[in-house]
């Protein structure tokens, strides 16, 4: 009855604010002025004085994934290096995405950092920060129809990797190797279509992309595991109870692959060297250093963890404020492949492709991902390093790799609205609602169903794979 109740409020609370919300996301970016510069926005929204303690408080969809337990230890451990309070906290339900940032400002927040947030209340949790003046920053926040800088000046931030170009890669050299050794059945896990949509849409987009150089490829199940070991497992199953001749397998991310990779094993089926997947974890890195698996792609966690808090306090600080075209912030990529990638790479065609790169899987295996094991995780990071403010307040030199260099991965970023792939935000968020529209879910057999609804998609989906 009190989840009803819960439930209920928020959805009458969500109608009454629809006329607001709607106006404000009519109104993108409206706060920023003819003529305003970074300086002029960012003492104009600052919340707090340099060398200040306050607190930035992190709110996570969950802890059982690899990448959210690295958000969450990485945005821990810059709070600490740069004199900050730190809470970080797990919402389980709309109600509690809600409940737990008025509970965070209660305690002193001057800004949140969010993972993966219901995309249910995000316009309300937007609201929120607004009225307390606490800077709001997302990963995995935005849709075609919201994205930071639409409900005014606090949610400032959103960094979500271009699922599209991560996903690309890793399918290509599965598609080149199944093609190479006359494989054609592939078990397709897809993510969620409530958590993460954003990179559910671009994933599906990239698997079409990838699907029409190998036409020749069946794929089956489309079953989901939801970003997590135990519901791609559960997924696994699913697709098992209708068929056990699959050759391959692609699923959204590492966690729910190896999920799913149990549940084929305890049929018998070993199908790990045909097995893809994205985000570069623990469990996949040591598969593909054993060459038991074969590629994955991922972007520097823990270094995009630690960074959302550098530059909230930045802004909090009033040193920097991102410019509208700076507001959605994707990492540069890491390929990490087994012994064959090099040259399945070169057969695919994609060795030359700019976002083309492969990672050292054992060094950042070992330097970087180890850490998570650890009680007391430090990632090779010196997070004051990539604050504008903290640098000049203890005499030290900016670095935008944060002290992590780019030998194990870029440890760097790029702003997907100022690449020449979208003329503009509005381009951007138009190709993101699009692709909402037509690929929340993926549930084709064949590459004849496939082309269809390739062709059929409209003119503001970006089909080229070409990103920064």
């Amino acid at each position: 009855m009190r989840k009803f109740l819960s439930i209920l409020i928020i959805t009458l609370l969500i109608c009454t604010l629809g006329g607001t919300i709607s106006s404000l996301a009519e109104n993108s970016v409206d706060f920023v002025n003819d003529g305003d510069t970074r300086e002029d926005l960012a003492q104009r929204y600052k919340n707090a004085e340099p060398g200040e303690e306050f607190l930035v408080g992190h709110i996570t969809f969950q802890l059982a994934q690899e990448y959210a337990m690295m958000m969450f230890q990485s945005t821990e451990q810059a709070a600490e290096q740069l004199g900050l309070k730190f809470k970080g906290v797990v919402a389980h339900s709309d109600a509690e995405w809600i409940q737990l940032t008025k509970s965070m400002i209660a305690s002193g927040a001057k800004a949140i950092t969010y993972n993966c947030p219901s995309l249910n209340v995000v316009p309300e949790l937007a609201r929120i920060c607004e009225e307390n003046d606490v800077f709001m920053l997302t990963n995995f926040g935005i849709t075609g129809e919201m994205l930071p800088g639409d409900y005014g000046p606090r949610w400032v931030v959103d960094n979500s990797p271009q699922a599209d170009e991560q996903a690309y890669f890793p399918l290509m050299l599965l598609f080149e190797k199944m093609s190479q050794d006359g494989k054609t059945r592939v078990y397709h896990q897809q993510g969620s279509k409530s958590s993460a949509t954003v990179a559910q849409v671009q994933i599906n987009l990239a698997t079409l992309m990838a699907w029409s150089q190998y036409p020749e490829l069946k794929m089956y199940g489309h079953q989901y595991g939801e970003w997590n070991f135990e519901d791609g497992r559960k997924g696994a199953e699913a697709a098992l109870a209708e068929r056990t001749d699959y050759q391959g397998i692609w699923a959204a991310n590492d966690s729910q692959i190896t999920g799913a990779l149990s549940a084929f094993q305890d049929r018998g089926i070993f199908i790990d060297k045909y097995a893809v997947s994205r985000d570069m974890e623990t469990t996949t890195a040591q598969k593909i250093v054993a060459d038991q698996f074969l590629a994955t792609n991922g972007f520097d966690i823990p270094y995009f963890g630690g960074r959302m808090v550098a530059m909230a306090y930045d802004m909090c600080v009033g040193k920097w404020y991102p410019m509208p075209d700076e507001m959605v912030q994707a990492g540069k990529l890491n390929t990490y492949g087994n012994s064959e990638a090099p040259q399945l790479a070169k057969d695919a065609g994609i060795s030359d492709n700019p976002s083309f790169y492969l990672g050292p899987t054992e060094k950042t295996l070992n330097k970087i991902l180890m850490e998570i094991k650890k009680d007391e995780p430090q990632y090779p990071y010196d997070f004051r390093l990539v604050s504008h403010a903290k640098t000049e307040e203890l005499g030290l030199e900016y670095d935008r790799h944060a002290g992590g260099g780019t030998e194990l991965g870029f440890n760097d970023f790029y702003y997907p609205v100022k690449t020449d792939r979208f003329a503009s935000r509005q381009e951007f968020k138009n190709h993101i609602g699009a692709l909402h529209e037509y690929l929340l879910d993926l549930d084709v057999e064949t590459w004849e169903e496939a082309k269809k609804l390739l062709e059929s998609l409209p003119s503001e989906i970006k089909t080229e794979p070409v990103w920064n």
